[in-house]
């Protein structure tokens, strides 16, 4: 899919994997409660997550605390 945070570049996205991810995007995004639809960018270092088929539905991760 393409990834808005790598420049609209073609990348792989990954399922959702744990609760902490799956929450954030369940807060986020609370009309679709189907977080099987939601994919994370696998590119190293990338925050994005965004709806299958549909890359304007999505956002971004927190930057992780140092």
């Amino acid at each position: 899919m393409r990834c808005a945070n790598c420049g609209g570049s073609l990348q792989e996205f990954r399922a959702l994997r744990d609760y902490s991810e799956q929450a954030y995007v369940r807060e986020h995004k609370p009309r679709h409660t189907r977080l099987g639809s939601y994919y994370r960018c696998a590119r190293e270092g990338c925050l994005r997550y965004q709806r299958l088929g549909d890359q304007n539905d999505g956002g971004s991760f927190p930057e992780p605390e140092k």
